[in-house]
């Protein structure tokens, strides 16, 4: 545990490195928070012509939000036991599905909400649904056939934990990120025709299937964790966001140093084995001044080739969350 005084020079220093990245590919800035406890520990967003969707890994809830962050309904993926419900629909770590990622995908005659687990507790949290967009039809999947090819395929070691936080869909393929927690950040591609097919039940395993080690910036030793994806089909590349906590073990929260948005492009994507995207992240700042969040999951409004507008959504582990509009420039 650190003590006061050497979190308070910690603190400082991270402020000082928001103004030190001139090397840095893009700079972000946010604008003023928007806090709800409506929604508890959102942990991934997704927008579309009907408004914005999140999800907690807190809750068993698909939340309908307006553009000010309101909710507008709740859609129940998962039926729980009344009495394991907190008043504001939260529940306990022991039970709860850990819902930390969120895209769509073609389903049936129009697009589905594809909704994983983390995987972090066996059996609890590997289940994965498919919200059709309507929210008429609701598709469970366990998650365990997949994840242990995942986890096969990454080389996790006894003191990795697999953490699956984030979730894009590019074109042909899906993108699955997994955080790394005292181990290695990795991106799993899929074909996403494979991916829809194994969570209709057609098959348990995916043919296609590569994985790739990320090198995320550090602060103080720490480095970041990836946390949320989308994808920018105009810049063709991911934009994700990523987050570092000072812990000293997976098990226990740690301080919350920084969070970053980050560019991977597909083709740094596609030509390397282990991609360093140290100079594609941008700190989250305010007023020049680095913001100390923890970032889960963003969306896109707006993009081109000089800046990316949008939202992202964070989690600050007291049971609420935190909204921000975001402007992610490149680095002149």
């Amino acid at each position: 545990m650190f003590n006061k005084v050497v979190m308070v020079l910690l603190l400082a220093s991270v402020i000082g490195q928001a103004h030190a990245r001139t090397g840095h590919k893009y700079v972000v800035e946010l604008g003023d928070a928007v806090h709800s406890e409506k929604v508890p520990a959102a942990s991934s967003l997704v927008t579309t012509g009907d408004g914005i969707f999140a999800v907690s890994d807190m809750s068993p809830f698909l939340y309908k939000l307006d553009k000010a962050f309101n909710v507008d309904s709740l859609t129940t993926i998962k039926q729980f036991p009344a009495e394991s419900l907190t008043e504001n629909g939260t529940l306990g770590s022991d039970i709860k599905p850990d819902y930390e990622s969120m895209t769509l995908v073609p389903f049936e005659e129009g697009k589905a909400f594809l909704i994983l687990g983390s995987g972090s507790k066996a059996m609890v949290r590997e289940w994965g649904y498919l919200v059709s967009q309507d929210h008429s039809k609701i598709i469970e999947r366990s998650l365990t056939p997949l994840y242990s090819q995942l986890h096969k395929a990454g080389n996790f070691t006894e003191k990795q934990e697999f953490n699956i936080e984030g979730l894009a869909v590019a074109n042909e393929h899906t993108y699955i990120l997994n955080r790394g927690n005292f181990g290695d950040n990795l991106i799993f591609e899929v074909k996403t025709a494979e991916l829809v097919e194994y969570m209709l039940g057609g098959r348990d395993q995916v043919e296609h299937l590569v994985v790739k080690k990320v090198i995320l910036p550090r602060i103080h030793g720490f480095e970041a964790g990836l946390s949320g994806a989308t994808y920018s089909e105009k810049l063709d590349s991911l934009v994700f966001t990523a987050s570092i906590e000072a812990a000293s073990n997976i098990n226990k929260k740690g301080y919350i140093l920084g969070s970053f948005i980050g560019v991977l492009p597909m083709v740094k994507y596609a030509t390397e084995n282990e991609i360093d995207l140290t100079f594609y992240s941008a700190i989250l700042q305010k007023d020049g001044k680095a913001v100390l969040t923890k970032a889960e999951s963003l969306m896109i409004s707006e993009d081109n080739e000089n800046y990316i507008k949008g939202a992202l959504v964070c989690d600050n582990d007291d049971g609420s969350s935190e909204f921000f509009h975001f402007n992610l420039k490149r680095n002149q």
